[in-house]
């Protein structure tokens, strides 16, 4: 079995005539260690679907499964604790506290947990991402690029199994994105960590190991 499955996944918002559905009956399987883009155009869909397989919303209909287990039959703290524990985020707009360093913002996870850091994992990844002499500075005092790579650490802190990113890149010039596909290339090369990005440029899905297209709702090709 997959590592990860969705079976008739659907989204819809409003009511009647305002009905709109974001998601239609999506069916993807994602292997462990896999490299997965997902393509699609603006309100193809593609963010609900990322949405749902981390949990950050419920489907109107069918499951999401991690190892053979559907997420939506957890309560809310249960699926709380399992994002904490298995997924790591990254989106677009960083999603940083400016009010914290960029130590506390990589620790809020464990934070969150009521967890101690594991000071040589911490070392560990600020290092991997450069972060080493920026772990006083706040978000405001970073590059494009260093908030990227503060929120990756952060999505990192807990060691999830998988990756899920939205336009990782999209903030970010040329440069810095390249050093960030760099990065997820190289956490799934060398940690064995699957990665799911959402993205619309096809030079970056290139990347992935795998690519499908989403328009209006539906997976297209081979899920």
């Amino acid at each position: 079995m997959s590592f990860l499955i969705t079976e008739n996944l659907t989204k819809k918002y409003g009511k009647g005539e305002a009905e709109v559905t974001a998601l239609d009956h999506a069916n993807l399987a994602v292997e462990k260690g896999e490299f997965l883009a997902v393509m699609g155009a603006s309100g193809s869909g593609k963010s609900t679907l990322l949405n749902l397989l981390g949990g950050l919303d419920r489907p109107t209909e069918g499951k999401v499964l991690y190892d053979g287990k559907n997420i939506f039959e957890m309560d809310d703290t249960a699926l709380s604790m399992f994002r904490l524990k298995t997924i790591g985020f990254v989106f677009q707009s960083y999603n940083l506290v400016a009010e914290l360093s960029v130590r506390e913002n990589i620790l809020l996870p464990k934070d969150i947990a009521g967890e101690k850091p594991d000071e040589q994992q911490f070392s560990r990844i600020v290092e991997t991402l450069d972060l080493s002499d920026r772990l006083d500075h706040l978000p405001a005092q970073l590059s494009g690029g260093q908030q990227q790579r503060t929120a990756i650490a952060r999505a990192l802190i807990n060691r999830p199994e998988i990756l899920l990113c939205d336009e990782p890149t999209g903030n970010l010039d040329r440069s810095s994105g390249e050093n960030v596909m760099q990065l997820l290339d190289m956490l799934n090369r060398d940690y064995g960590i699957t990665v799911i990005m959402i993205t619309h440029d096809q030079a970056l899905a290139e990347r992935a190991m795998r690519t499908v297209h989403i328009s209006d709702g539906r997976i297209d090709g081979r899920p």
